[in-house]
C-alpha cells in the first residue's frame, strides 16, 4: 500500500473513531434507549435489519460491544433463526474488517511494539499454534477477541482459516446472546447470572496464571 493511501485510510479510520466517541458520549449523556428507538419508529423488517447490520459494521468506532448488538437484535426481530443468522452476518463483518485494520497497519504497529503486549501475547500464539488460538479463544466469553483478530491480520495469518476458526468459535455465543435477547424479558435475572458466573471464572482463571507466573 502508498503511504498516500494508507495516510486516506489512517484519516478515515481516525474519524470514525472520533464520530463514534462523540456520538457514544452523546447518547450516554442523554440517556439514548436504543430498544426504544426501534420500536417508536415501527420499522418494516428490512429497515431493522439493514439498521442492525450497520451497527455491526460501526460498532468498534462507536464502542459497543457486539453482544449488546446481539441482544438488541434478537430483541427488535424477535425470531430466533433470523436473529443467528444476522447476528452471524454482523459479527463477521466485525471480525472480517479487525482483522483487515491489523493487516493493512502491521508496520505501523511493530514500531511500537513495546505499548502493544496483549497483541504481541497473540501474535506469538497465533504463530505458534494458528487456527486454534483464535478457535479457543473466541469460545470464552470475556477474551478481548478484537486483539486476536488484530494480531492474526499483523501476522498475516490466512484469512479464510483465520475466519471460519473465529466464527465457529464465537458461534455458541452468539446463538445464545441471540436467544437472551429475544426472551430478555424472561431471562434477565438468568443473564445476570450467568455474566456473574463468567465473571468469577474469569477471575479464577486470571489468579491461576498470575500464580503461575510466579
Amino acid at each position: 500500500m502508498t503511504r498516500t493511501r494508507k495516510l486516506i485510510l489512517t484519516i478515515i479510520i481516525l474519524l470514525l473513531f472520533v464520530a463514534g466517541m462523540i456520538t457514544s458520549i452523546y447518547l450516554y449523556i442523554t440517556g439514548f434507549d436504543l430498544v426504544n428507538f426501534f420500536t417508536s419508529l415501527h420499522l418494516s423488517l428490512d429497515a431493522k435489519i439493514g439498521i442492525l447490520l450497520l451497527l455491526y459494521t460501526f460498532r468498534n468506532y462507536l464502542f459497543i460491544p457486539s453482544t449488546v448488538i446481539i441482544v438488541l437484535s434478537g430483541f427488535v426481530l424477535q425470531n430466533f433463526p433470523l436473529t443467528a443468522i444476522v447476528s452471524i452476518l454482523g459479527v463477521g463483518i466485525g471480525i472480517a474488517e479487525t482483522y483487515a485494520i491489523g493487516y493493512l497497519f502491521r508496520e505501523d504497529m511493530t514500531r511500537d511494539n513495546k505499548n502493544l503486549q496483549i497483541i504481541n501475547k497473540y501474535k506469538k500464539q497465533i504463530e505458534k499454534n494458528g487456527a486454534k488460538v483464535v478457535f479457543f479463544s473466541c469460545m470464552f466469553p470475556l477474551t478481548p477477541v478484537d486483539f486476536v483478530y488484530y494480531a492474526a491480520g499483523f501476522v498475516k495469518y490466512k484469512f479464510i482459516p483465520f475466519f471460519i476458526a473465529a466464527i465457529m468459535g464465537e458461534m455458541w455465543l452468539i446463538l445464545l446472546y441471540a436467544y437472551l435477547g429475544i426472551e430478555a424479558e424472561k431471562y434477565t435475572t438468568f443473564a445476570v447470572y450467568f455474566a456473574l458466573f463468567f465473571a468469577v471464572l474469569f477471575g479464577i482463571w486470571w489468579l491461576w496464571k498470575r500464580q503461575k507466573k510466579q
